[in-house]
Parts: structure tokens; C-alpha cells; sequence
């Protein structure tokens, strides 16, 4: 796994499942992954979806994907939809300059 994930590494996985290591049997879904770079900053957030019948506090989480492995991200409940429960992990970092 990089150590510092984009958006490239989470597009070939949407739509699928991944594990949540500390919850054998529950499956979050991938359901978005959103770019919201500049010039200045790499920013992106991927959205991701369970059934309401566990909800995960907002934290750490390992989740484990069949062809990524293993990543882990800091999921926030962000609320219930028809599908589900929807968890958020954002991401934002300083685009590295040559000159910086």
C-alpha cells in the first residue's frame, strides 16, 4: 500500500467491498470518490456505505480490500441514506513544489 493514497489507488475500486478488520463479518461499500484538488492542494474524499445495523464511531479503522489490502483511514458517520449508513475519509495535503 503507498504511503500516501490518491484517488488513483480508490477509482478501480468503486462499487466494491471492503472489511473492516475489527468487525469480521461487516462490509463497507465504496460508493464515491470525489476530487477536489487546486493548484495548492491535493484534496479528495471517499464515501463509503454500510448497513444501518452497526454503526461505527467516528476513528481509525483497518479496511481490507481483496486486490488493495490492507489501508487504514479515519472514518466519520456522516449519516443514514436509502442505501445505508455513509461513512467519510478526507484527505488534504500540500502540493510539493520543486521549489519548495
Amino acid at each position: 500500500m503507498p504511503e500516501a493514497l490518491t484517488t488513483r489507488d480508490f477509482l478501480p475500486h468503486l462499487h466494491t467491498q471492503f472489511q473492516i478488520e475489527q468487525f469480521e463479518s461487516y462490509k463497507l461499500e465504496l460508493t464515491e470518490v470525489t476530487e477536489y484538488s487546486n493548484a495548492q492542494l491535493e484534496q479528495f474524499s471517499l464515501i463509503f456505505t454500510g448497513t444501518a445495523s452497526l454503526l461505527l464511531q467516528q476513528g481509525m479503522y483497518t479496511l481490507i480490500h481483496p486486490q488493495m489490502g490492507e489501508c487504514e483511514l479515519f472514518l466519520v458517520p456522516i449519516g443514514p441514506d436509502g442505501a445505508g449508513m455513509r461513512y467519510e475519509a478526507a484527505f488534504s495535503r500540500f502540493i510539493r513544489t520543486s521549489d519548495s
